[in-house]
């Protein structure tokens, strides 16, 4: 009869078994710490940073789909672009004309890739000289603009936009279903249209306002200073407007089928446009604060106005 091979004990642990088996597995793991180690260091991102020479009055396109851009104020006469990428599927392209009027920075898919939407992302910083002219269209990136002068335009579907502290500057936005908010904002003309999304002003102030939703709320806080013209309306969403004592607006309010409502110590108009009588009772009011120098322009057709004192 045979006996089986004698195992010898491992010198160095007093342990039983092959040697060249616990080599192969030490190998084995120290390729799967390589890989993970790899992955996350994808998942933390790539960051690129590219400059652009543009002449003043030139304009700065970006188009990004998911991720964030994020503009503020630049303090070089370049515009600086980090760039963080997440995956290698996607690249950033940046391109300028031979005139230097024109910029463009733009997220796109590689041939044949299939990215998920994590590796699909991208997420801006942008520096921008004064005087430069943006305009950013995202997909459901967030945008978030911060002490930008010039004409501003943002557009996203789904992305949250928020603008802050931009002073003699055009301001345009737009979004389908996402969040608008605008604070510390003066001597600006303000448009903003979205379909669904709430917009909320805070401290915004220009020679024009305007904000035009459908189903999205709106809310200004605020004095609506400098003698501008101010008109929010809706369709079948809720407008509420706090203003300060010190407010010089002249008013008028009106929401069609719905409900108007005003605790402002406003004076009331000889003449006006829509008499809170019969149809109107309840339904519209108009009236003068101090001087009157802001116009005003409240409207909807079924949603309820309220006007409040701050």
């Amino acid at each position: 009869m045979k006996w089986p091979p004698r195992v010898r004990p491992n010198k160095h642990t007093g342990l039983q078994g092959d040697t060249n088996k616990m080599t192969k597995l030490n190998s084995t793991a120290v390729i799967g710490a390589l890989v993970i180690m790899s992955a996350s260091m994808a998942v933390a991102g790539n960051v690129k940073q590219s400059r652009l020479n543009l002449n003043p009055g030139a304009v700065l396109t970006i188009v990004n789909g998911g991720g964030s851009v994020s503009l503020h104020a630049g303090t070089e006469q370049q515009v600086v672009i980090n760039a963080t990428t997440y995956s290698d599927k996607v690249e950033v392209d940046t391109r300028v004309t031979a005139d230097r009027t024109r910029g463009e920075v733009i997220t796109h898919t590689l041939s044949q890739q299939r990215p998920s939407a994590e590796d699909a992302k991208v997420d801006y910083d942008i520096a921008v000289p004064s005087g430069i002219s943006v305009i950013v269209n995202t997909s459901t990136a967030p945008i978030t603009v911060e002490g930008v002068s010039g004409d501003i335009t943002v557009s996203s579907d789904t992305g949250q936009i928020v603008a802050r502290r931009a002073s003699k500057s055009h301001l345009h936005v737009r979004s389908i279903n996402a969040s608008v908010e605008i604070a510390d904002v003066n001597g600006t003309h303000v448009e903003v249209t979205t379909a669904g999304g709430p917009v909320r002003l805070t401290r915004v102030s220009g020679p024009s306002v305007e904000v035009s939703t459908t189903t999205g709320k709106i809310t200004y806080i605020g004095d609506c200073a400098g003698g501008g013209k101010y008109k929010l309306s809706t369709h079948n969403a809720p407008i509420d407007v706090f203003l300060p004592e010190t407010a010089s607006v002249d008013m008028e309010a009106r929401s069609s089928e719905g409900s108007v409502d005003s605790d402002f110590p406003f004076t009331k108009k000889d003449h006006e446009s829509y008499p809170p009588t019969g149809a109107n009772q309840g339904r519209a009011f108009s009236g003068t604060s101090n001087s009157g120098l802001s116009s005003v322009d409240l409207r909807s057709y079924s949603g309820r106005i309220r006007v409040k004192k701050q």
